[in-house]
Protein backbone atom coordinates (compact mmCIF):
# COMPACT_ATOMS: atom_id res chain seq x y z
CA UNK A 1 0.00 0.00 0.00
CA UNK A 2 2.71 2.50 1.29
CA UNK A 3 4.69 1.93 -2.32
CA UNK A 4 1.59 2.73 -4.45
CA UNK A 5 1.15 5.78 -2.76
CA UNK A 6 5.01 6.77 -3.25
CA UNK A 7 4.44 5.91 -6.88
CA UNK A 8 1.44 8.23 -7.47
CA UNK A 9 2.92 11.29 -5.38
CA UNK A 10 6.04 10.75 -7.22
CA UNK A 11 4.39 10.69 -10.74
CA UNK A 12 2.02 13.57 -9.78
CA UNK A 13 4.94 15.73 -8.73
CA UNK A 14 6.82 14.83 -12.20
CA UNK A 15 3.55 15.79 -14.15
CA UNK A 16 3.71 19.40 -12.07
CA UNK A 17 6.92 19.82 -13.11
CA UNK A 18 6.77 19.26 -16.49
CA UNK A 19 3.49 21.58 -17.02
CA UNK A 20 5.81 24.15 -14.57
CA UNK A 21 8.36 23.75 -17.52
CA UNK A 22 6.20 24.04 -20.20
CA UNK A 23 3.83 27.15 -18.59
CA UNK A 24 7.88 29.08 -17.81
CA UNK A 25 8.23 28.04 -21.90
CA UNK A 26 5.62 30.16 -23.15
CA UNK A 27 6.48 32.81 -20.59
CA UNK A 28 9.86 33.12 -21.87
CA UNK A 29 8.84 33.37 -25.48
CA UNK A 30 5.83 35.84 -24.85
CA UNK A 31 9.05 38.38 -23.46
CA UNK A 32 11.17 37.90 -26.01
CA UNK A 33 9.01 38.17 -28.76
CA UNK A 34 7.26 41.35 -27.07
CA UNK A 35 10.90 42.79 -26.78
CA UNK A 36 11.47 42.07 -30.25
CA UNK A 37 8.67 43.56 -31.68
CA UNK A 38 9.33 46.81 -29.80
CA UNK A 39 10.76 48.68 -31.90
CA UNK A 40 12.23 52.70 -31.55
CA UNK A 41 12.30 54.15 -34.14
CA UNK A 42 15.66 56.16 -33.72
CA UNK A 43 17.52 52.87 -34.89
CA UNK A 44 15.57 51.99 -37.69
CA UNK A 45 17.53 52.28 -40.88
CA UNK A 46 16.32 54.36 -43.79
CA UNK A 47 16.63 51.16 -45.99
CA UNK A 48 13.59 49.54 -43.23
CA UNK A 49 11.77 52.61 -43.98
CA UNK A 50 11.69 52.71 -47.35
CA UNK A 51 10.65 48.64 -47.19
CA UNK A 52 8.28 49.60 -44.97
CA UNK A 53 5.81 51.74 -47.39
CA UNK A 54 3.79 50.38 -50.60
CA UNK A 55 3.78 52.05 -53.56
CA UNK A 56 2.09 55.26 -54.03
CA UNK A 57 0.20 56.77 -56.72
CA UNK A 58 1.15 59.78 -58.23
CA UNK A 59 -0.38 62.13 -60.69
CA UNK A 60 0.99 62.72 -63.73
CA UNK A 61 2.58 65.71 -63.62
CA UNK A 62 3.39 65.67 -59.80
CA UNK A 63 7.40 65.50 -59.18
CA UNK A 64 6.49 65.07 -55.32
CA UNK A 65 3.66 62.80 -53.87
CA UNK A 66 2.81 61.82 -50.50
CA UNK A 67 0.70 58.86 -50.77
CA UNK A 68 -1.39 59.82 -47.05
CA UNK A 69 -0.13 63.07 -45.82
CA UNK A 70 -2.66 62.66 -42.34
CA UNK A 71 -2.47 59.53 -40.11
CA UNK A 72 -3.95 59.23 -36.86
CA UNK A 73 -1.24 57.65 -34.57
CA UNK A 74 -2.07 56.59 -30.86
CA UNK A 75 0.29 57.81 -28.25
CA UNK A 76 3.10 55.52 -27.84
CA UNK A 77 2.99 54.59 -31.45
CA UNK A 78 4.58 55.09 -34.70
CA UNK A 79 3.68 55.19 -38.18
CA UNK A 80 5.45 55.75 -41.90
CA UNK A 81 4.81 57.98 -44.24
CA UNK A 82 5.63 57.83 -47.94
CA UNK A 83 7.37 60.00 -50.31
CA UNK A 84 7.96 59.28 -54.11
CA UNK A 85 10.26 61.64 -55.86
CA UNK A 86 10.14 61.66 -59.51
CA UNK A 87 13.75 62.94 -61.01
CA UNK A 88 12.78 65.12 -64.37
CA UNK A 89 15.96 66.82 -64.79
CA UNK A 90 19.56 65.36 -65.01
CA UNK A 91 20.47 62.72 -62.18
CA UNK A 92 21.66 64.85 -59.36
CA UNK A 93 21.62 64.74 -55.08
CA UNK A 94 18.36 65.97 -53.40
CA UNK A 95 18.22 66.66 -49.80
CA UNK A 96 15.24 65.32 -47.91
CA UNK A 97 14.41 67.94 -45.10
CA UNK A 98 11.48 66.94 -42.78
CA UNK A 99 10.94 69.76 -39.87
CA UNK A 100 8.28 70.90 -37.90
CA UNK A 101 6.97 74.58 -39.25
CA UNK A 102 6.52 77.69 -37.02
CA UNK A 103 2.76 76.54 -36.18
CA UNK A 104 4.00 73.29 -34.85
CA UNK A 105 -0.33 72.29 -35.13
CA UNK A 106 -3.14 72.54 -32.76
CA UNK A 107 -4.96 70.65 -30.05
CA UNK A 108 -8.71 69.59 -29.96
CA UNK A 109 -9.89 72.60 -28.44
CA UNK A 110 -7.92 74.66 -31.74
CA UNK A 111 -5.02 75.98 -29.16
CA UNK A 112 -1.88 76.43 -31.02
CA UNK A 113 0.58 73.61 -30.36
CA UNK A 114 3.89 74.72 -28.55
CA UNK A 115 5.47 71.12 -27.40
CA UNK A 116 8.44 69.53 -29.32
CA UNK A 117 8.13 66.02 -28.21
CA UNK A 118 7.60 64.04 -31.40
CA UNK A 119 10.31 61.64 -32.43
CA UNK A 120 10.69 61.71 -36.37
CA UNK A 121 13.24 59.68 -38.31
CA UNK A 122 15.37 60.90 -40.67
CA UNK A 123 15.60 64.96 -39.95
CA UNK A 124 17.73 64.94 -42.85
CA UNK A 125 18.39 62.38 -46.17
CA UNK A 126 20.66 63.18 -49.19
CA UNK A 127 19.96 60.65 -52.11
CA UNK A 128 21.04 60.23 -55.94
CA UNK A 129 18.23 59.89 -58.32
CA UNK A 130 19.10 59.49 -61.86
CA UNK A 131 17.60 60.98 -64.76
CA UNK A 132 13.80 60.40 -65.49
CA UNK A 133 13.91 57.76 -62.42
CA UNK A 134 11.91 57.82 -59.11
CA UNK A 135 13.19 57.10 -55.34
CA UNK A 136 10.43 55.79 -52.74
CA UNK A 137 11.48 57.22 -49.06
CA UNK A 138 9.89 56.59 -45.96
CA UNK A 139 9.69 59.08 -42.93
CA UNK A 140 8.88 57.72 -39.75
CA UNK A 141 7.05 59.49 -36.81
CA UNK A 142 6.79 58.41 -33.07
CA UNK A 143 4.13 59.69 -30.79
CA UNK A 144 5.36 59.35 -27.10
CA UNK A 145 3.53 58.56 -24.05
CA UNK A 146 3.05 61.91 -22.65
CA UNK A 147 1.98 63.41 -26.44
CA UNK A 148 -0.90 65.86 -25.80
CA UNK A 149 -4.35 65.76 -28.20
CA UNK A 150 -4.32 67.40 -31.22
CA UNK A 151 -2.88 67.61 -34.75
CA UNK A 152 0.83 68.07 -35.46
CA UNK A 153 2.33 69.07 -38.45
CA UNK A 154 5.24 68.74 -40.55
CA UNK A 155 7.10 69.75 -43.17
CA UNK A 156 8.88 68.15 -45.82
CA UNK A 157 11.23 69.87 -48.49
CA UNK A 158 13.08 68.36 -51.21
CA UNK A 159 15.83 70.48 -52.24
CA UNK A 160 18.15 69.98 -55.80
CA UNK A 161 21.41 69.78 -55.91
CA UNK A 162 21.58 73.64 -56.31
CA UNK A 163 19.87 74.71 -53.05
CA UNK A 164 16.57 75.36 -54.83
CA UNK A 165 13.46 73.71 -54.15
CA UNK A 166 12.56 71.02 -56.18
CA UNK A 167 8.59 71.26 -55.16
CA UNK A 168 6.33 73.27 -53.35
CA UNK A 169 6.92 72.34 -49.32
CA UNK A 170 5.05 69.45 -48.63
CA UNK A 171 2.60 69.08 -45.28
CA UNK A 172 2.49 65.71 -43.22
CA UNK A 173 -0.63 65.63 -40.22
CA UNK A 174 -0.43 63.72 -37.27
CA UNK A 175 -3.73 63.32 -35.39
CA UNK A 176 -3.11 61.89 -32.11
CA UNK A 177 -6.15 61.02 -30.30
Amino acid sequence: MLGKRAIELSLNFIVILIISIVIFGFGVRFISKLSREAIDIEKITTEQLDEIIGDLVCEGSDRVCIGTDRKTISRGKWDTFGVKIINIIDGQHFLIAVSRPNIRGYTKNKVELRAENLVWNPKERDVFIGKNEEETLGIAIQVPPSAVSGTYIFNVEIKAADGSLYSNVQKLYVDVP
